[in-house]
């Protein structure tokens, strides 16, 4: 008898700790989102002066990827997930009194392995306040869905961002070693 007594208090504090101690996380949810990542070769653009050789003294801007975060829905049923992402960008220029306002491309690419899914292109827009020399950008690009295939899950699938460069652009950046922000 005081056996069964000791089982069940045994399994009631275990039932209660568990909890708890997820509870220390912050979030009990399991996370089954395709994962976010910024690929590194394209995290950042810079652009040069026109008419200007290609040389940290004749850049106008850089603007380089620093975060990037999601959260989802999935449909079981429907067997699709759709992200919300949202984006974290920093640009920065040489000093200047003047206000001025840019736009560049950036991609958002639905993969799994080395199998790339779908592309989709975004322009991100951003202002430099006058004499500020740097901005601090988010956005949050549209709803992104996916058809999850047979046998696979959500965080199966990775959700690639990056600056659209042009060969130019990722020439600069490995000349300069400038592959992460």
């Amino acid at each position: 008898m005081k056996f069964r007594a000791v089982r069940r208090a045994v399994l009631v504090l275990a039932a209660l700790a568990v909890p708890a101690a997820l509870s220390g996380c912050g979030d009990t949810r399991i996370t089954i989102c395709p994962v976010p990542a910024i690929l590194a070769e394209t995290a950042s653009m810079t652009v040069i002066k026109p008419g200007a050789a290609p040389d940290p003294a004749n850049e106008q801007y850089s603007v380089a990827l620093v975060n990037a975060e999601s959260s989802c829905s999935y449909n079981r049923k429907e067997g699709t997930t759709t992200s919300d992402l949202t984006l974290t960008f920093h640009a920065t220029r040489p000093p200047n009194p003047n206000a001025a306002s840019y736009s560049v491309p950036y991609f958002v690419v639905v993969s799994e392995n080395a199998k790339l899914f779908d592309k989709k292109l975004y322009t991100l827009n951003f202002r430099f306040a006058p004499g500020a020399v740097s901005a601090d950008i988010k956005q949050s690009p549209n709803d992104i869905e996916i058809k999850i295939a047979n046998g696979k899950l959500p965080w199966n699938y990775q959700l690639m961002v990056g600056m659209q460069l042009t060969a130019e652009q990722m020439a600069y950046n490995k000349k300069i070693g400038r592959y992460l922000p």
